[in-house]
């Protein structure tokens, strides 16, 4: 891990780096202001608004506020990202939801690790998750992935895409590597930093760099397919790369996205169902004691 004494302040992070932030963003009206200025506090030259085709007046506030503005049909967040990556000409990016925010201080530590340590692909912070207008709270850290290897096995990303600076020229190369990527429609975040992996190191810090929307309804939405489409690309890369995994059985992925959803409806206040979502979740649970687990092997 690279010597933290030797981050850029956060105060200078324009001046010596040079950012863009991406945002896909779809009826965004009442936080995509907060997220641009966001942008622009830490330092971002260019923030990149793709709007995929929202009905509100999203297009017409990040104009406003400065951001370029890349209009397409709705086709959801994975190909809005995809899309707004492609005109990146900077040396770091962020990928940052239209709800969250980043923090200034933390996406300075992050390319202070950069560049102090060029075989770095990826670089992140700690989350503060919050809920509608509250200050928030540190949420707890996860594992720091020492590799791809690593990320296949556990299964899911140490944390939500805007907590991260990644470093184009890794993107870049990620984009033309073996085996081709899959991009669907979810989970494409985690995608990237396996792809990422491939190319570079990946570190963490501990300076909050994100401000994380909990109950936008990343948690509820679409949790099933959500967590099929990170099962495929576990398999897809597994077999790739000849790394023995162990997929999750489909009673257990049953039980994991009831669990997902009960949070959504926990935070946003719904305590009927949240409970009820969250018992589903703990007899899928039991009864997934009895499946057999599927092993990709590599071969």
């Amino acid at each position: 891990m690279p010597d933290m004494e030797s981050v850029v302040p956060a105060d200078q992070v324009s001046q010596t780096h040079s950012l863009t932030v991406v945002i896909p963003a779809y009826n965004s009206s009442a936080t995509i202001g907060v997220a641009i200025a966001s942008a622009r506090e830490a330092g971002a030259e260019r923030v990149i608004v793709v709007d995929d085709g929202s009905t509100d007046g999203t297009a017409a506030i990040a104009r406003d506020e400065g951001a370029e503005v890349v209009r397409q049909e709705n086709s959801g967040a994975s190909v809005a990202r995809h899309r707004g990556a492609a005109l990146i000409e900077t040396e770091y990016a962020i990928f940052l939801d239209a709800d969250d925010a980043v923090i200034p201080q933390g996406v300075a530590r992050s390319l202070g690790a950069l560049t102090a340590d060029p075989s770095l692909a990826v670089a992140a912070g700690r989350v503060i998750g919050f809920v509608g207008d509250e200050a928030g709270s540190l949420l707890p850290a996860t594992y720091v992935p020492s590799g791809t290897a690593e990320l296949l096995t556990v299964g899911y990303g140490p944390w939500p895409p805007g907590a991260a600076v990644v470093r184009v020229s890794a993107l870049r190369a990620s984009d033309a590597a073996r085996p081709d990527p899959l991009r669907p429609r979810y989970a494409d975040d985690y995608e990237l930093l396996i792809r990422l992996s491939m190319q570079g190191g990946i570190t963490r810090h501990d300076e909050p760099s994100l401000r994380y929307e909990m109950a936008g309804g990343k948690s509820a939405r679409s949790a099933g397919a959500a967590l099929a489409a990170k099962e495929a690309l576990r398999a897809h890369y597994a077999r790739a790369l000849r790394i023995p995994i162990t997929l999750m059985a489909p009673m257990r992925m049953r039980a994991a996205a009831n669990k997902r959803v009960a949070r959504g409806h926990q935070l946003a206040g719904r305590r009927l169902a949240a409970l009820k979502h969250m018992l589903m979740a703990y007899v899928q649970g039991g009864l997934s004691l009895f499946e057999r687990r599927r092993q990709v092997t590599g071969d």
